[in-house]
């Protein structure tokens, strides 16, 4: 007869490996809904996912663009749709999408306040956006609350570590922050802040962790190298060399023995998946500086591109500025998947390309048959000389909500309790800017350096949230959808910063 079991159950092994567990039957109440130890719910899960970029184009309205030197006027490219409620036809950005339209719901319509007539930090109004994109708009987006310089700064604590406190010590890690971008990858200047979508108290920076391997063994290895730095790393690389599977091998058995077969057959998918995962991700090296050690198996470094040659389309190079970013926010959302699942964490952050991201975007555009020689911020600025417009910044757009669609169809493919873990989970998808009025300059229309026309997407049903739908707002600050998604994961206020109320329409 299968035993019962606790939620927080892990199987420790040799070296002090631990593997956390997925939601079984045997932790949960009779009628398959509720932790059986503890009588409450299934944990909820908060996710975000960014895209550093805008939605349209420069000086191009919503339907025109330029591809490979023919314009072309065509609706249907910009993200939201033009129909209301269920049953929208899936635009360009939203087709990675199209097997996941009733699990998450698209908010447009909005924007963050700023002053038109002013450019005085003194005259941002509350939530407001400073009058220089884009660190002007950052702190807004992220943390409901004003933004007083051009800086990429918060000045509050963020969505993601609101939650992240709601549920400390109910896990192993309080959050999850990784990056995809591991490079700035334009000469002359820096990051400056634009790595940070996540802060705690006060506006305390978050550093992200843009390797996929060190990522892996904070979450799976838990192992911390004894003695002198020789001996440290001897013990850690031959630690490498070994499945964290294979150290927890007589202790796997002796579970598998104890369960029903619904559940033993649900843990053996969940080990085969971490098998897979440590696999894959053997592939990967991880990336030089930036806090990362030597690598744990002799070879190359991974290839990080250098600087682009130019922003220009008659000056960027086809092989700079790009470090396989497409394989890493893979990997990482699969290391996001597995630390939801395991419960090893209840909240992530997923920063795809940082905020005024120059990647170059010729590798992963040409892969989907429209190269475009330019990085990501100068796509929708410029284009290239024969490539402009909506459907090019669009295309960026879908490579980008590709990723988050990943990750959505994980969750929804792992079962829990009688559902599915996306059941439990809000994940957001956040992009940095809209299109429409420069911020600016206050007048200039249809621009990417705009807090218009903004719109996020909200994936999963935790709380109550009925997704499925194309919801317009009338100017909502997108910090209200970010406090819905909040209340859903749990939080019981009704206020991010200086923003109050939520987009009610997102639940059922």
């Amino acid at each position: 007869m299968a035993k019962s079991m606790k939620r927080r159950t892990f199987l420790a092994g040799l070296g002090g490996a631990l593997v956390g567990l997925p939601v079984l039957e045997c932790m949960l109440d009779s009628r398959g809904t509720a932790l059986a130890q503890s009588g409450g719910g299934l944990p909820k899960r908060y996710a975000i996912v960014f895209a550093g970029q805008a939605l349209g184009g420069d000086g191009w309205p919503k339907d025109r663009q330029m591809v490979a030197g023919t314009r072309t006027t065509e609706s249907g490219h910009f993200i939201a749709p033009a129909q209301v409620g269920a049953g929208y036809a899936l635009t360009t950005p939203l087709q990675p999408l199209r097997e996941l339209v009733a699990d998450f719901s698209i908010v447009s319509g909005m924007r963050i306040p700023y002053s038109k007539t002013s450019t005085v930090a003194a005259e941002v109004p509350p939530g407001g956006a400073f009058r220089d994109f884009h660190g002007g708009g950052a702190g807004p987006l992220l943390s409901g609350t004003r933004s007083l310089s051009s800086g990429f700064l918060c000045r509050s604590i963020t969505s993601d570590q609101v939650i992240a406190k709601l549920n400390k010590g109910k896990g192993p890690i309080d959050s999850l922050v990784v990056r995809a971008q591991p490079s700035w990858y334009l000469a002359g200047s820096s990051y400056a802040g634009r790595q940070y979508i996540s802060y705690g108290d006060n506006g305390t920076k978050i550093e992200s962790q843009p390797s996929p391997q060190i990522v892996y063994r904070s979450l799976f290895g838990n192992f911390t190298p004894p003695g002198n730095e020789a001996q440290a790393e001897h013990e850690f690389r031959q630690r490498a060399r070994n499945s964290v599977l294979s150290l927890v091998t007589e202790k796997r058995q002796s579970l598998l023995n104890r369960v029903g077969q619904a559940d033993r057959t649900r843990l053996e998918r969940h080990f085969d998946e971490i098998r897979d995962l440590e696999l894959r991700l053997g592939a990967i090296p991880p990336i030089a500086g930036g806090g990362c050690s030597k690598p744990l198996d002799p070879g190359a470094d991974p290839a990080i591109g250098g600087d682009n040659a130019g922003s220009g389309s008659s000056q960027i190079g086809t092989n700079t500025g790009y470090s396989q970013e497409t394989e890493r926010a893979r990997a990482l959302a699969d290391l996001i998947y597995m630390a939801f699942v395991c419960d090893l964490t209840r909240v992530a952050t997923l920063q795809i390309t940082t905020f005024q991201s120059h990647m170059n975007v010729h590798p992963i555009l040409s892969a989907m048959g429209t190269p475009i020689r330019a990085d990501l911020h100068e796509v929708g600025h410029n284009g290239d000389e024969q490539n402009r417009g909506q459907l090019p910044v669009s295309l960026c757009l879908q490579w980008h909500i590709s990723h988050y669609a990943y990750l959505l169809n994980k969750l929804k493919g792992a079962d829990e309790g009688t559902g599915k873990v996306l059941d439990n989970s809000v994940v957001l998808f956040v992009n940095e800017a809209g299109h429409g009025t420069q911020l600016n300059d206050a007048s200039s229309a249809d621009q990417t350096h705009s807090v218009e026309n903004m719109v996020m997407l909200v994936g999963g049903r935790a709380g109550g949230l009925a997704p499925g739908r194309h919801i317009v707002t009338q100017g909502a600050h997108p910090a209200q959808v970010l406090i819905s998604a909040m209340q859903a994961a749990g939080h019981m206020g009704n206020t991010l910063g200086e923003v109050t109320g939520n987009v009610s329409e997102l639940f059922a």
